[in-house]
């Protein structure tokens, strides 16, 4: 721990990045830098070094440092992965511009909050970052899915602003699917409402459903009476009529209840139990998977969490948790991504990786997408979460794989998300297999904490361990994680973003004034003349994410020192050796044992080699806010 005291860098930086340099190229056009006549604009990337991001409400400590244990060693194991992003982005370099792109973004992404980026680059915006709520995070984690939102719209849910905190949590939860997904909205009152296709299904999660599930969200009103057994009856309907016609995901069903919960119409409570018991065995009976309820109570008051949290009591996987104001909707809705992760790590899904549908880049105003694998500690039992590693790619390469079938540019889209989905597929176990004890672990692990789990008896040695323990060795924490001049949520002293990321090409430091007029359009990120197979595009990608994979089970799980060459690589079950799918085309880096003593690079001459990196646009108006 000693070692990461004042070495890592952060999102927003008065002091310049080790080894920096601007890249004027199409592929590093960054619109808040503009575009100048007389000189090409771009901003400074540093391809020696990675950064790191954690959300605002985590920076409790001096100078903006993080104060949980957990989270600081996240940041703290993470930092040894520098050298490898370093090797594999330089060896990397002459595959991906063969075909006429240039190397994305490398990352790991913790489950308590903690965001490694490489190559590491100023970020516009500070602290508003929360990778746990992104598409390439959750699918990485949870896989494809049935996803089920049965909303709350009485009149009741006005006191309070209710209704306004069921919104925002319906919100996270659709923007977090991706075109794996199937999804149902079920809107309540005294009757309820079906938001389903035209022919009554439930909606395949794709970008543009998406959009329309959030008009809908946004358009809910807060009247009426409330009957839970309809929504719940109306809902059931659905997706058997889906699964029917196997239009259903590949894997587990999530349904997701939202409520004040006061039931005012209706058959009673004890009728609407037996239901959604009676109702979850049959669609688990013929989906011949799990399906799992999640109750969340939107209140202030204590008195209306109580049949949300019996209900979830009352079948077999079923996790509570209450919302009482926003900053506690990413720790309630977390419940429902671990729990899935948990299915994820089992052995027969041990070469799984998620893609998430096409979205346009923040740099060079291309389209790419995200290939992620979720990352185990497998020496517990069950396999522990740790979060999940992603790459991305350029949608360009993806595209020349397709050959010319495909005329237009909607067709190409379409193509590759069709190949998406295939890539995405997981075989999920048929039941979780967790016994009551492990699942009392994992209802215990919301914000809740040991008000939703549910009286079963459970040693201390039944109880599953769903989070990283902090070191037991480790008497004392450090407070200053960041290099000098990093301010990791912003600040007094921080100039405007232009200013410190902003350049002229070939140029070292940030000199944006006078030179460039915001504004500016990018150029076009081109393909090669070369078509390569999609199959090894996805190898290529699918290889690097499993392999940092094993550096992280090489740091987290060795303390950084190296592991014998039969360790498991973590989030694929396999040996090293195995995990590792080097393509036929060039040489690629492996990681090699962690050397504990390595520091990041001082500032010193410029990088050799070309370096490239993006962050995203919004996606909530069709451009994915991705890193």
């Amino acid at each position: 721990m000693v070692s990461c005291i004042n070495a890592n860098y952060g999102e927003c930086q008065t002091k310049p990045y080790p080894q920096e340099k601007c890249l004027g190229e199409a592929s590093y056009q960054i619109d808040a830098c503009g575009s100048s006549q007389s000189a090409s604009c771009g901003g400074l990337w540093d391809t020696s070094v990675s950064s790191v991001r954690i959300p605002a409400e985590y920076a409790t400590g001096p100078g903006g440092n993080p104060t949980d244990p957990k989270l600081v060693e996240s940041i703290c194991f993470s930092r040894y992965l520098d050298e490898w992003f370093a090797q594999k982005h330089a060896t990397d370099l002459g595959y991906w511009r063969s075909y006429g792109v240039e190397p994305r973004s490398m990352y790991f992404g913790s489950q308590n909050g903690a965001f490694r980026i490489y190559p590491a680059r100023q970020s516009e915006e500070c602290g508003t970052y929360d990778h746990r709520l992104r598409p390439w995070y959750v699918a990485g984690s949870s896989g494809p899915k049935n996803v089920v939102l049965i909303l709350d719209t009485s009149g009741s849910m006005k006191d309070y602003d209710r209704i306004g905190l069921l919104k925002q949590a319906a919100q996270r939860i659709v923007s977090t699917l991706t075109v794996s997904d199937r999804i149902l909205i079920v809107p309540f009152s005294g009757t309820a409402q079906l938001i389903t296709t035209s022919d009554g299904y439930m909606f395949e999660a794709t970008r543009e459903n998406k959009e329309i599930l959030a008009t809908k969200i946004d358009d809910l009103k807060a009247v009426g009476s409330t009957n839970f057994y309809e929504a719940f009856d109306q809902a059931f309907r659905v997706v058997e009529k889906t699964a029917e016609k196997e239009l259903t995901a590949s894997c587990n069903t999530a349904i997701l209840f939202l409520t004040d919960g006061q039931n005012t119409e209706g058959p009673d409570l004890g009728n609407v139990t037996a239901l959604v018991d009676q109702r979850i065995k049959d669609i688990s009976a013929r989906l011949n998977k799990s399906v799992l309820l999640f109750t969340y109570s939107i209140s202030e008051d204590s008195e209306v969490h109580v049949y949300p949290n019996q209900l979830a009591c009352s079948v077999e996987f079923g996790l509570w948790s209450k919302i009482s104001q926003d900053i506690e909707i990413v720790d309630s809705l977390s419940s429902y991504y671990r729990l899935f992760a948990l299915g994820l790590g089992t052995e027969n899904n041990k070469d799984f990786a998620a893609w998430v549908e096409p979205y346009q880049f923040k740099t060079g105003n291309a389209w790419g997408t995200t290939g992620s694998v979720p990352v185990y500690d497998r020496s517990k039992s069950p396999p522990l979460f740790l979060g999940v590693v992603g790459m991305d790619v350029s949608l360009d390469a993806l595209d020349a794989a397709l050959g010319a079938n495909a005329t237009t540019s909607q067709e190409l889209r379409n193509e590759s998300i069709r190949r998406i989905v295939e890539y995405s597929d997981a075989s999920c176990p048929t039941t979780l297999g967790l016994s009551s004890c492990e699942l009392e672990a994992y209802r215990a692990f919301g914000a809740p904490g040991d008000e939703a789990m549910c009286g079963v008896n459970c040693t201390g040695f039944e109880v599953a361990q769903v989070q990283e323990n902090a070191c037991p060795t480790q008497p004392d924490y450090p407070k200053s994680l960041f290099v000098d001049g990093a301010l990791p949520v912003g600040g007094p002293g921080l100039v405007e973003y232009p200013n410190r990321a902003c350049c002229v090409t070939g140029n070292f430091t940030a000199s944006f004034m006078d030179v460039c007029v915001v504004g500016g359009a990018g150029g076009d990120d081109k393909d090669g003349d070369d078509n390569p197979s999609i199959g090894l595009i996805v190898e290529v990608v699918v290889a690097s994410v499993f392999v940092l994979c094993c550096c992280l089970y090489f740091i987290c799980c060795s303390d950084g020192q190296s592991s014998q060459s039969n360790s498991a690589a973590i989030g694929t079950g396999v040996p090293i050796a195995e995990a590792w799918l080097a393509p036929p085309v060039t040489p690629h880096a492996v990681c090699s044992p962690i050397n504990p003593a390595w520091v990041p690079p001082e500032a010193t001459a410029p990088p050799s080699v070309h370096d490239e990196e993006h962050s995203f646009k919004d996606d909530t108006n069709d451009k994915a806010k991705e890193p």
